[in-house]
């Protein structure tokens, strides 16, 4: 079993890689909902600083924002604005799993005209908006249970963001997480362990693959990404 502890990446060069990609979208085709008053690299750092400084502290770990409004003038929009609203979601959503980042609900991005703004300029309002998840991962056992957020508390308590209602499971029992392309797990200081294939797992982070058997207490589940 690898075991490692991920630290997030450094903040400027992610933010940068980040705001390149941004920039690649707004000079395609999704792009050109704006007009020429606003350079793509403008909106895309501007939405990058924002939400890297977003970023605040849960109870599971380094967590974020999720409803992106970005405001500007009216002149400035060309075309409405539905496909670059669909695309920035996804890069954003991407950019939040790579970091390790907890989400609170779905990823939401509106562009929205406003005559407050001045003409070639993009304000940015980001918010934690709670709201459901779309599962990345499931728990296969006696029962099946998804895994929904980034970041996930496993527990019997029920507000563990996975639900293991069984008495020797710990209140807060482990966490799960993904982050650069990789799922990882650590035991959260339980009374009964938490292991992977037969391995304990302790407070420092494991590399968790499909199809890896965790067992929490003497609760067995394979774990399988959706």
């Amino acid at each position: 079993m690898t075991t490692k502890r991920p630290l997030i990446s450094q903040s400027l060069s992610l933010v940068r890689s980040f705001e390149r990609r941004l920039e690649r979208l707004f000079e395609g085709a999704a792009g050109k909902a704006f007009s020429g008053h606003l350079h793509p690299s403008e909106i895309a750092g501007k939405l990058a600083r924002e939400a890297d400084l977003a970023r605040y502290e849960h109870v599971t770990g380094p967590a974020t924002a999720n409803s992106y409004t970005i405001l500007v003038n009216p002149r400035d929009l060309s075309l409405d604005p539905g496909e670059m609203e669909r695309v920035l979601a996804e890069e954003v959503d991407r950019y939040t799993a790579d970091e390790g980042l907890r989400l609170e609900g779905p990823i939401a991005v509106a562009i929205e005209a406003s005559v407050e703004i001045s003409q070639g300029t993009v304000v940015c309002h980001l918010k934690v908006m709670p709201g459901p998840t779309v599962p990345w991962a499931r728990l296969v056992g006696s029962e099946t249970v998804e895994v929904g957020r980034n970041r996930a508390l496993i527990g019997r308590s029920p507000e563990a963001d996975v639900v293991l209602p069984f008495e020797d499971i710990s209140r807060r029992h482990a966490l799960i997480w993904r982050q650069d392309g990789q799922i990882w797990m650590r035991d959260l200081g339980s009374s009964n362990g938490t292991s992977l294939d037969g391995e304990p797992v302790g407070r420092e982070a494991a590399a968790v693959n499909p199809g890896t058997v965790l067992t929490f207490s003497d609760h067995l589940y394979r774990l399988s990404k959706l």
